[in-house]
């Protein structure tokens, strides 16, 4: 007849001290690594183990815990990655303003609030004869100039309005508050005539002048197309009329900036 544990307490004790080791085992498998095999004062094997099983646990916590920082600094690095190409992908890359897309993202958003009192307008802006700037002092200068042409037009712009480079020397800015058209033209006219003050480009002393074509939300142009063209179209007409000028859509006379 085998004798049973109650008859053996020896096997017994050996059997509790291994299900504590299995059990330690099981916890660090499951990323539980503040447990510990308990290590008893015979110094046997069992305790060997045991203790080896300590030593594989603090092993295995030092390589999660660097696996997991690894991960958390990966995961970081391609968030920040995924909003740098989200950030390039929507600004202009030289000036750092807003893009076509993201203007037109704007601006479409605005055009959907029907509900508020006052519109929204859109002012185109090209430089005039900018080509020059670019065949007397190259195009870095020119790349400058156009920098600083996009921190002034930014240092205009009121609460709640927004600008954008479209490409080569063409910028627009979304004004989004306007109660008529004179306030829009006014507000073109104050822009105007801050990007005729000089621009300091390196040892360079710059003047330029803008064409500004101004075109009002209403019932004729309600989407962002017929908007932006309208104010380009705006801003020919201003050009047209010699340097420095701006003009509203479809309006009968044309005013220089003050």
């Amino acid at each position: 007849m085998t004798p049973s544990h109650d008859d053996d307490p020896a096997s017994a004790d050996l059997e509790l001290r291994l299900a504590a080791i299995a059990a330690t085992i099981e916890e660090f498998a499951q990323l539980h690594f503040d447990v510990r095999a308990p290590i008893g004062p015979r110094g046997d094997v069992v305790d060997a183990v045991a203790a080896g099983v300590n030593f594989l646990g603090d092993e295995l916590e030092v390589a999660y815990r660097e696996l997991e920082q690894r991960v958390a600094d990966r995961t970081a690095e391609l968030e920040h990655m995924t909003e740098e190409m989200r950030r390039r992908a929507l600004h202009d890359q030289l000036t750092g303003l807003p893009n076509r897309t993201l203007f037109w993202d704007r601006l479409a958003h605005r055009l959907l609030q029907e509900r508020r009192v006052e519109t929204c307008a859109v002012l185109f802006i090209d430089l005039d004869r900018f080509k020059a700037v670019n065949d007397s002092w190259g195009h870095a200068t020119g790349d400058q100039l156009l920098i600083t042409v996009a921190e002034r037009i930014v240092s205009q712009l009121r609460a709640g309005d927004s600008a954008a480079r479209i490409g080569g020397d063409e910028f627009l800015v979304l004004l989004d508050a306007v109660s008529s058209a004179p306030v829009a033209l006014e507000i073109a006219e104050r822009l105007g005539a801050s990007l005729r003050e000089p621009f300091e480009v390196g040892d360079l002393t710059l003047k330029v002048t803008a064409a500004i074509g101004v075109a009002l939300a209403s019932s004729d142009l309600c989407s962002v197309d017929e908007l932006v063209n309208a104010a380009d179209a705006a801003m020919y007409a201003a050009k047209r009329h010699g340097p420095g000028r701006s003009r509203l859509h479809e309006c009968s006379t044309w005013r220089e900036d003050a």
